[in-house]
This record gives C-alpha cells, sequence and structure tokens, in this order.
C-alpha cells in the first residue's frame, strides 16, 4: 500500500549532513556506497538511434569509462573503454563483424569482453596469448529507444518496463544534456515542488518584466506518497488569492502526481527524465519527451533505433551564457549553480525541504539494504508483473488516448499565432529542438499543409 511521509520536519532551520553523509550520497565509483546501490539497477546510457548511425560510442557511467557499439544483429556490447594492450582507446576504432576492433594494433574484444583476435602476435610461433587478456564488460537491453546498461552483480534484475514506453498517441524524442554537476543534486529536485513556483514561474516573469513581474500563486502546503517505484508529488496551491495566469496547480497525492523515481528519475507524463550519473562531477541529464497528438492518430509500437534524438545546449553558443529559455534550462542553471557538488553540511533546511529529507533518509536506507544482501527499492524480477507497469500519474488518460482533434488543431493555432508554439503547439521543455522534428511531428499529426499554409500567408 501507498505510505504517506509524516509532515513534521525534526531539523528545520539545521544543518542537515556531515562531510561524511554527503560524500555517501554523492559518490557513485566501484566501492562505495551509493556505486554499489547504483549498481543494482539498469542505467540508460546512449539513444539506440544514435548507435544505428555511428556504431560506436563512448560512455562514462558511475565513474567507469566504457565503450559501447552496436553489432550487425542490432545487439549492442559494452566494454571497457581502453585497450588492455597499451591503453589506446577503443572509441577511436570500429565493428568488426560482431567485434571492437581496437585501431592501433587490431585487437579485437566481443560483447563478453574476451579478446577475440591479437593479429600480429598470432602470426608469430607463439601463436598470441588472447585467452589470457580481457577487458569488463557489462550486459545491454534497448526499451522505449534507449539502450540500457546494468553494471552490478548476477542476477541482474528485470529492466523495468513502465508503461508510457508502451503508449502511442504521442510524438517521442530523446534529448541529451551534459552538466557539470553531481547526479543527487539534480534527482533531489524531482521531491521539490515549491521550486516551480520561483524557479520557473515567478523567474519567469521577472525575466519577462523585472520592473513590474506579476507573481504567480504561492505554494500553502506540500505533500508526498510513497509507492513501490518512488513518491508522488502533491501541492496546494493558493487559489483564493491567485493572480492571473499559468501557474502550478493543486494536485492531491491521492489522483496522482509528477512521480519522483528510484534511482534517479522524475516522471511527469509528458517527460520521464533520468539524472545519469557519469562521475562524481558529471550527470548526463536524459529526457524521453512525450509530445501528445491528436486522438484519431496511434503510432502503437515503435522500434527502439527509430525514435529521433538530439543533443539540447547546457550554455548559449554565442554568448557562453548558461541557457534560462525553458523549463529544463532553469532547472540546470539552478543545479550547477550549487557547484560540482553541493556542500549539504551547510545548508539551513525549512517546510519546503521536506521532500528533500525524505529522499536522503530513503537512499541511506537502500544503501543499507544493498549492504545485508537485499534488494533495493525499485526493483523487478517477477516477469509476469514487468508488462507495461502502471504509474500514478495525473491525468493519465490526456497521455493515453490523445487530445481531441478539434481541441488540438485549435490550441495548435492559437500557441503558433502568439509566437509560444513548440512541437506540437505546445512548449518545448528544453532549448535547441532541431526544426526537423517540428516538420516530422506535424506530418504525424497530419496538420503539415496547414501549417505550410500558415506560413506562405
Amino acid at each position: 500500500m501507498p505510505r504517506r511521509r509524516p509532515h513534521s520536519l525534526q531539523d528545520e532551520g539545521t544543518d542537515m549532513l556531515s562531510a561524511e553523509k554527503n560524500r555517501t550520497l554523492t559518490e557513485v565509483g566501484p566501492g562505495t556506497p551509493m556505486g554499489e546501490l547504483l549498481r543494482r539497477y539498469w542505467h540508460p546510457v546512449a539513444p539506440a538511434m544514435e548507435l544505428r548511425e555511428r556504431r560506436v560510442k563512448t560512455v562514462k557511467l558511475l565513474g567507469e569509462d566504457l565503450v559501447l557499439f552496436r553489432k550487425p544483429d542490432g545487439d549492442h556490447g559494452l566494454i571497457s573503454r581502453y585497450c588492455p594492450h597499451r591503453s589506446a582507446d577503443l572509441g577511436i576504432g570500429w565493428v568488426d563483424g560482431d567485434l571492437m576492433r581496437c585501431a592501433y594494433h587490431g585487437w579485437a574484444f566481443d560483447s563478453d569482453g574476451r579478446c577475440a583476435h591479437q593479429p600480429f602476435e598470432e602470426a608469430g610461433p607463439a601463436g598470441g596469448f588472447r585467452d589470457k587478456v580481457r577487458v569488463a564488460s557489462y550486459p545491454t537491453a534497448t526499451l522505449g529507444g534507449l539502450i540500457w546498461a546494468y553494471l552490478g552483480p548476477d542476477p541482474a534484475p528485470l529492466l523495468p518496463d513502465f508503461e508510457p514506453f508502451s503508449w502511442g498517441h504521442g510524438f517521442v524524442e530523446i534529448i541529451m544534456t551534459e552538466l557539470p554537476c553531481n547526479w543527487f543534486q539534480c534527482h533531489e529536485n524531482g521531491m521539490d515542488p515549491v521550486h516551480f513556483e520561483w524557479l520557473h514561474s515567478n523567474g519567469n516573469a521577472a525575466r519577462s518584466a523585472p520592473d513590474d513581474p506579476k507573481y504567480v500563486a504561492r505554494h500553502l502546503a506540500i505533500d508526498f506518497l510513497e509507492f513501490e517505484h518512488g513518491w508522488i508529488n502533491g501541492r496546494e496551491i493558493d487559489t483564493v488569492n491567485a493572480p492571473e495566469g499559468v501557474y502550478a496547480r493543486t494536485s492531491n497525492v491521492a489522483d496522482g502526481g509528477i512521480l519522483c523515481m528510484w534511482p534517479y528519475t522524475l516522471v511527469s507524463g509528458s517527460t520521464i527524465e533520468f539524472r545519469v550519473p557519469m562521475d562524481d562531477q558529471r550527470t548526463l541529464n536524459i529526457t524521453w519527451q512525450y509530445s501528445v497528438l491528436p486522438d484519431d492518430v496511434d503510432l502503437g509500437d515503435r522500434e527502439s533505433d527509430t525514435i529521433p534524438f538530439w543533443y539540447g545546449p547546457f550554455t548559449d553558443p554565442e554568448t557562453g551564457e548558461t541557457v534560462m529559455s525553458h523549463t529544463l534550462n532553469q532547472d540546470f542553471a539552478a543545479w550547477t549553480s550549487q557547484g560540482p557538488v553541493t556542500d549539504r553540511s551547510v545548508e539551513h533546511l525549512g517546510r519546503s525541504d521536506a521532500g528533500i529529507t525524505l529522499l536522503r533518509r530513503k537512499y541511506f536506507e537502500a544503501i543499507e539494504q544493498v549492504a545485508k544482501g537485499e534488494d533495493p527499492p525499485g526493483t523487478v524480477r517477477d516477469p509476469e508483473a514487468n508488462v507495461k507497469i502502471q504509474l500514478p500519474i495525473h491525468s493519465k488518460s490526456f497521455y493515453t488516448e490523445g487530445m481531441p482533434r478539434a481541441v488540438f488543431e485549435e490550441k495548435f493555432a492559437a500557441r503558433k499565432a502568439s509566437g509560444l508554439f513548440g512541437i506540437g503547439g505546445f512548449l518545448s521543455v528544453q532549448a535547441g529542438r532541431p526544426e526537423h522534428l517540428q516538420r516530422q511531428y506535424e506530418e504525424i499529426a497530419g496538420i503539415a499543409d496547414t501549417s505550410m499554409a500558415e506560413e506562405t500567408q
């Protein structure tokens, strides 16, 4: 059964974590407490379409340097990045059949990490010594347009098949952005409903009208309800004294909401956001964006390597300043402003941080579970239960059934006329979307001719 958190905050206004506990939360390398916890989960590492196009990609995950490669049958291998011969980077090599071949002297490795070929050595009288050489290797899987990796001990859990990956009434794209900060300060954002009022709503008001910003309705209370895979966020907004405009609405956790999920995921319905730890000071933010289509368009199942991807900017290429125009870019700016690894020993936490203290406590508990040999929260091992796992997302039918065409086209036209439209007539969650994806969306939605006609008028 879901469990509601207690509303008291014993340490309000005090320093919350020692430097040692902060290291426990943030360090992800092999042998660290958090690193061992995170290695019990599957991690998204790259878009499947990207590997179809380039076949070889270097990956940094949980402090490990790896190389990902696509084999002729469409499966993937993930092995250590550096060749054990003389430490050349396998990332500058190429795929040769099912093998990852080093560009320096031609040594080749299979997806299980075995050395399969030492060209010059094998031509000599001793016939080489490939049986004595191995590199680390890790299993991979594909789901939702992403390639996933598991770096933990056997037996591996199942890769959770969450229901959004099967929704058919939306246009899916994958956005990749590398951030110069630790993953946990990104993940804490998912248990911080109050930040939306200030960072996004009031921040946008101040940026658009700095001399007279129109602040939005304020938060009165926040709430969290635990479920099997994480927590539902809830909030109470002062609607009596609310000004006109767009702002976060009151949401009851019993009705579902924005989800903060294990191990570092935020689910809103229109996005699934992964804060993937590259190492202790870098995070790969992967956004799986789902833009709703008219209800008469059903894309059905899509092959993972056909889902488009793009790399979103963190800074403006012309000015070098942090991009602040879009919701996720504003999040990026806040997280990175806390430093490469924020010092939690100097914090003074208050009522708005109830979700933060809850999250930290649960991660310390999960670390202890793993140390005892137990599975951490959110682990899936039952194949029968791992089919379109239902999530308590608010207003789910909007995403699963699509939008009535007349409503969709009305909203699209209004947004486009105002200059605010992003993909499908809705604001993009992140800056930098390529124009060809907008055109692709319009074609799929059945509005391409209308939009082109408008542009020529």
